[in-house]
């Protein structure tokens, strides 16, 4: 197939930006794919074009494609407007208004919406929309280290802090320094100024390091470091990074918000934490950090169960979604005709 591909430039380290380069990277594998640069790659015919990401996607080029168009949705906050802890929550729902309105927009346009997870894909409402679960994922370059090499040392990854829940793992930390003293904090990712401000403030006396931007293989290292792997969101669809802390050896405690659940299953492969419920955070954080025998085991498991997300699989499921998109489009040509 020869496929125009709408992404976004540059690397990011978001769930979003590492679906990307795993697709443009396995679909040139397999087929002709050209990366969208200007209006003169409309010129040339395609057999699909595929957005990677619905908020990368301007209107004025989704009404000017010559082909038919399929476009992932990684989260499902412009749906109506979440309330949650943060500094710019008026912000938030303004922008939550404008997306809503932007993406009905754009949803006249769209022949295909590719969706990740059951629960967000019950949340859309659109014709053509599809369920790909399988977002394979490339972990050769993901480090693990045996549990005697590794620290007490707590990840979370991630910008958006408070969204992901930030404050909820600082208020946790001092309940886990109770029962492991030399247990540390380190917060992988970017946010705006007066967040990072924000959240160095609630911080403060503890153990806490921040780390502003770190590469994707140097990322891939620090994983291994770790013991146990927190990201307690408020909001959240498929969180990719915790599959990748299970790859490198480290068992993630996620919320119970969103399709968390579809991706850690509680006291399987992971842990699965009441937003409200610190002490049980406190708790599922020692308890990765202490047992052995239980955090080998939650990764063992994590890692069977994350063997079905690979990227044959995920290649294969995109490329049913382009031929059934073609042919209804093809189909609804000629019954126009």
């Amino acid at each position: 197939m020869r496929i125009l591909i709408i992404a976004k430039k540059g690397e990011s380290l978001t769930g979003g930006g590492t679906y990307q380069a795993n697709v443009l990277r396995e679909l040139a594998r397999r087929h002709t794919v050209k990366v969208y640069e200007s209006e003169t790659d409309l010129e040339d015919e395609w057999d699909i074009a595929h957005c990677l990401n619905l908020k990368h996607l301007p209107l004025d080029l989704a009404q000017r494609l010559p082909c038919p168009l399929v476009v992932d949705s990684h989260d499902y906050y412009w749906i109506r407007y979440y309330h949650f802890f943060c500094l710019d929550f008026p912000v938030r729902f303004l922008l939550q208004k404008y997306r809503k309105i932007r993406y009905q927009r754009l949803f006249r346009h769209i022949d295909g919406i590719i969706l990740h997870g059951r629960y967000v894909y019950d949340l859309y409402d659109h014709p053509g929309k599809y369920l790909n679960f399988y977002y394979g994922l490339d972990y050769s370059e993901i480090e693990s280290r045996p549990w005697q090499e590794k620290e007490n040392l707590i990840l979370f990854v991630g910008g958006d802090y408070f969204r992901k829940g930030i404050h909820r793992i600082l208020r946790a930390l001092p309940l886990v320094l109770k029962k492991v003293p030399d247990a540390r904090l380190m917060v992988i990712g970017n946010d705006y100024g007066y967040v990072k401000a924000f959240a160095r403030l609630l911080a403060r006396g503890l153990p806490v390091e921040f780390i502003y931007g770190m590469p994707r293989a140097e990322l891939y290292r620090t994983y291994g470091k770790a013991r146990a792997f927190v990201m307690p969101s408020e909001i959240e669809a498929i969180p990719l990074v915790s599959s990748e802390a299970t790859m490198a050896g480290v068992p993630p405690i996620l919320s119970d918000a969103g399709g968390n659940p579809e991706i850690v299953l509680d006291g399987q492969t992971g842990f699965i934490v009441p937003l409200d419920d610190y002490q049980l955070l406190a708790d599922r954080i020692v308890q990765c950090l202490t047992d052995r025998e239980l955090a080998e085991r939650l990764v063992r498991q994590g890692r069977e169960f994350l063997a079905q997300f690979s990227t044959e699989n995920m290649i294969g499921r995109l490329e049913e979604i382009y031929r059934d998109v073609i042919g209804k489009k093809q189909h609804s040509v000629r019954a126009k005709g």
